[in-house]
């Protein structure tokens, strides 16, 4: 009994070390799992729209108005000053895309020339523009026309959600995360054996 009590002694005065280094191992593991929690949480929870950039106040022609003919010039106007470049797309009841001139950007204002369209119906206007901190807005109105050639009107294009959009970055994070956290969990599965 006694030769057994010394080998359990000598066991233990060498494991010693090892039970520390398990023991910091798993408290850095859980460091590490809330850390990560902590920062996933972050960038969850900080991924909001931004609510300090440029917002469109006012266009001309306005949104959802009848004119009773094609305007040569659009003006839109925001609640603050906008860089270069700025972008206006303007497409026609028949889905072409309506002949623009230069696009200016001065102030708070974007103009541009449109060249007349001879078509009777509802037109998209959509813009891109770069607020003065240098992030990029974009949007769009309509107006419908009254006078002109009558064409078919093109369905409106479906609109892709943001997840549709990234939804290859969306997967890799994903992917990314499981195997973090599994790579975080496998010396506490050997642990356990």
């Amino acid at each position: 009994m006694v030769a057994r009590t010394n080998e359990v002694d000598a066991l233990s005065a060498r494991s010693w070390p090892v039970r520390i280094l398990r023991s910091f191992a798993t408290s850095l593991m859980g460091m590490a799992l809330i850390g990560l929690v902590a920062l996933s949480a972050c960038l969850v929870l900080g991924a909001t729209p931004a609510s300090a950039h440029a917002a469109l106040v006012s266009t001309d022609p306005g949104d959802g108005v009848r004119l009773k003919t094609a305007p040569t010039k659009v003006t839109l106007e925001f609640n603050e000053d906008l860089a270069s470049p700025a972008y206006v797309v303007i497409t026609a009841p028949d889905g072409s895309r309506v002949k623009t001139g230069t696009v200016n950007a001065l102030g708070k204002t974007v103009t541009a020339t449109v060249e007349p369209a001879d078509l009777k119906g509802t037109y998209s206007m959509s813009y891109r523009v770069v607020s003065d901190d240098g992030h990029p807005v974009a949007g769009g109105t309509t107006f419908d026309v009254t006078s002109g050639r009558t064409v078919s009107p093109v369905a409106p294009a479906e609109q892709e959600s943001f997840t549709q959009r990234h939804q290859g970055l969306l997967l890799g994070g994903f992917a990314a995360a499981v195997v973090v956290v599994g790579l975080l969990l496998w010396p506490l599965r050997r642990r356990h054996e």
